[in-house]
């Protein structure tokens, strides 16, 4: 059986269908996006804690806390550009069938499911945990080209690749 028959043929035996990974990604991809929007809007209130109106009187303290808060302000535009880049990076992932592990496969070993190829937090999809694994990290490393049943050897631990899709 080919590479494709095979993995259909046992995409029930792993829980994960088409629409569930879709729900999967979407999901993720909502959580980047809702975390974008948190910076964008830190962004805004440190900007506009900096301002000081002229027409006002103010004190040294005033510009004090201004000056703090324009600095802030700078750091959560570094951050909410890096969170910009995530954003884009979870949107042109390929998140088509997986048969090996690689970006854009869910799979699942340790009874905990992951999303390869992202850096993400913790979130939920149909009352299932998963987060996701970076291409850069040992984890990945360690899982790279396995197959649905492979196992793999992490901290001292034999794993079983129990889903991918």
């Amino acid at each position: 059986m080919g590479a494709v028959g095979w993995h259909a043929a046992h995409m029930g035996d792993n829980g994960m269908d088409a629409a569930a990974k879709q729900r999967v990604v979407e999901a993720l991809r909502a959580q980047e996006r809702a975390d974008l929007a948190g910076l964008d809007d830190a962004v805004g209130a440190e900007h506009a804690a900096a301002e000081v109106s002229q027409e006002d009187s103010f004190q040294e303290d005033d510009l004090s806390q201004a000056d703090a808060a324009g600095d802030l302000a700078g750091l959560y535009e570094e951050v909410a550009a890096r969170q910009e880049s995530a954003v884009a990076h979870v949107e042109a992932l390929d998140v088509g069938p997986k048969y090996v592990v690689e970006p854009g496969a869910v799979v699942a070993f340790g009874g905990e499911r992951y999303v390869v190829g992202v850096v993400a937090d913790s979130f939920d999809v149909d009352g299932v945990a998963y987060e996701g694994i970076s291409a850069d990290s040992p984890l990945y490393a360690a899982i790279a080209g396995l197959r649905l049943g492979d196992t793999f050897t992490w901290r001292n631990e034999t794993l079983t690749i129990d889903l991918l899709a």
